[in-house]
C-alpha cells in the first residue's frame, strides 16, 4: 500500500531556523520514517516544532546540537502519534469541523498573546494567517483524533484509596510543596472605534496615496517609514504571492480588481486601513504590497471603554449576572471567555506584568476596578488564593489522588502503545 504524507506540503516554507535553513527559506524535504500507511517527512518534524514546542521555547535560542536532539525526540513522538492515528482511523474517530476550528482559534489566540499581534504571527511563520490555518489544519485535526482515542481508552481507569495511599507512601518525599499562587479570571473589553478615528486613518492613508501618485514619495519608502505592519515594512511593503482565500476578504476584493501596478483607494480591514498595490496577477495568484495605517482610538473612545467596564463591574457586583456569565457574553479574549473568563493559577512571578498590582491588592472573590493594558481594558477577579505549605495526605487527598491516577494512566498508556507498535509496520530511514 502506498504511504500517505498526511496532507503536508513537500518543501514547505518554514518560519524558524532549523538545520541551517533560514527563516522563510525553502527546505528540501525527505522521508524520515514510514508508519503503517503514513510517512513522516522532515517538514512534518519542523511543523510540529513550530506549532507545538515553539509556544514553550524560542527555537532560535537553541544550538544546532540541542535542535538535533529535539528533532529526534519529536520524530519518536510523531512515530507514536502515527501509530495512534492508524488506530484512530481504524476505529473511525472523527473531529467535527466546528470543534477543529475552535481549537485552531484557541491555538492562534495563544500565539497572538505570546507574540503580541496577528501581524507578528504572520511574520514569525512567514505566511498570512489564513495560510497558517490551512498549513496546520491537518496537524491539529490528527492531534485531536489521537486525544479523543486516548480519552476513550483511558477514561475508564480509576484508582482506589489503597492505590493513593501506596503512591503517597512511595513518593511523598518527592511530591513538591504547594507554592503561593492566585487563581484569576478576567474580562477583556476592546475599544469601540468611532467614525472620527476611522476617518482620520482613511484621510491619512489617502494623503499618502496622493503623494505616491504625484511622485512626491515612492511607495516602498512610504511603506518602510509609515506602515504599521512590521514584517512587510522591512520588505518595502511586500506581502508576496498569495492565492484567493489567503488574505482577508476586504483586502482580496480590492486587490483582485486592480490592474498590474495599480494602487488602491484606502481599504479598511480588521487590521486597519491599507493602501494596496497589485504588483502582478497570474490567474488566481496575486503578488501585492501594502502600507498599513493603524486606526487609533481617540481619547473619547478609550474613555467610553473605561465607562462601559465600570458599568459592567457595577452590574456584576449588584448580582445582575455573574462574572463568568459576563465574560462568556462580552469578553474579547475568546479562549478564556469560553471558560467564564478563567485564566487559571499563577505563582507571583508568573503573573503578567499588567496584572501584578491589581492581583496583589484583591482578596479572594474580589473584582478589580477597570484598568487598561496592552490589549484593552480589563476587569480582573481573584477566584482563590493559596499560601505556600507542604503537602499532606489528610489535606490534599484529591491532589494526590489525581497524581496517582495520572501515573496509572501513563503506565497503562505506555503498555497499550507498545502493544500497538508491535502490531504496526514501522521503518525509520537513515
Amino acid at each position: 500500500m502506498r504511504p500517505r504524507n498526511a496532507g503536508l506540503l513537500v518543501g514547505i516554507f518554514l518560519g524558524i531556523l532549523f538545520g541551517g535553513a533560514a527563516i522563510g527559506a525553502e527546505v528540501i524535504d525527505r522521508i524520515l520514517a514510514v508508519v503503517d500507511e503514513d510517512i513522516i517527512l522532515e517538514s512534518e518534524v519542523h511543523q510540529y516544532l513550530q506549532f507545538n514546542l515553539a509556544q514553550e521555547v524560542d527555537l532560535r535560542d537553541l544550538t544546532n546540537e540541542q535542535l538535533n536532539d529535539l528533532k529526534m525526540q519529536v520524530l519518536e513522538e510523531l512515530i507514536r502519534q502515527k501509530v495512534l492515528l492508524a488506530k484512530a482511523r481504524a476505529d473511525t474517530v472523527t473531529i467535527p469541523d466546528r470543534e477543529l476550528d475552535r481549537e485552531l482559534d484557541n491555538r492562534l489566540q495563544t500565539l497572538e498573546e505570546q507574540l503580541g499581534s496577528q501581524e507578528k504571527i504572520a511574520e514569525y511563520y512567514g505566511m498570512p494567517l489564513s495560510a497558517i490555518r490551512r498549513e496546520f489544519r491537518d496537524l491539529v485535526r490528527e492531534g485531536m483524533m489521537i486525544e479523543q482515542l486516548k480519552r476513550f481508552y483511558l477514561g475508564d481507569i480509576r484508582v482506589a484509596r489503597a492505590d493513593v495511599e501506596a503512591f503517597w507512601e512511595t513518593y511523598q518525599d518527592s511530591v513538591p510543596a504547594i507554592e503561593e499562587a492566585v487563581k484569576l479570571s478576567h474580562i477583556l473589553l476592546r475599544d469601540l472605534i468611532s467614525d472620527i478615528s476611522r476617518r482620520a486613518a482613511v484621510e491619512h492613508a489617502d494623503s499618502i496615496r496622493r503623494m505616491i501618485l504625484g511622485g512626491e514619495v515612492e511607495f516602498e519608502a512610504a511603506a518602510r517609514r509609515l506602515s504599521e505592519d512590521p514584517a512587510s515594512a522591512k520588505a518595502d511593503g511586500l506581502l508576496g504571492t498569495t492565492s484567493r482565500g489567503d488574505l482577508v476578504p476586504e483586502y482580496e476584493e480590492v486587490a483582485y480588481a486592480l490592474e498590474d501596478g495599480g494602487i488602491s483607494e484606502p481599504v479598511e480591514t480588521q487590521f486597519g486601513v491599507h493602501l494596496i498595490r497589485l504588483n502582478w496577477r497570474k490567474g488566481e495568484k496575486i503578488n501585492t504590497s501594502h502600507i498599513l495605517f493603524e486606526i487609533v482610538p481617540t481619547a473619547a473612545d478609550e474613555g467610553s471603554t473605561m465607562v462601559r467596564a465600570g458599568v459592567l463591574r457595577d452590574s456584576i457586583l449588584a448580582g445582575k449576572e455573574s462574572f463568568a456569565e459576563a465574560a462568556q457574553r462580552i469578553s474579547w479574549d475568546a479562549k478564556s471567555a469560553a471558560k467564564g473568563g478563567a485564566l487559571g493559577w499563577f505563582k507571583p512571578e508568573e503573573l503578567p506584568d499588567d496584572f501584578r498590582v491589581p492581583a496583589r491588592k484583591l482578596a479572594a472573590g474580589e473584582i478589580s476596578e477597570p484598568f487598561r493594558a496592552q490589549f484593552g481594558v480589563h476587569l480582573l477577579k481573584v477566584e482563590d488564593r493559596q499560601d505556600a505549605r507542604t503537602v499532606s495526605l489528610a489535606e490534599d487527598y484529591e491532589r494526590i489522588e489525581q497524581m496517582t491516577l495520572m501515573q496509572k494512566r501513563e503506565q497503562e498508556f505506555n503498555q497499550w502503545i507498545d502493544k500497538l507498535r508491535s502490531q504496526t509496520y514501522i521503518e525509520i530511514k537513515q
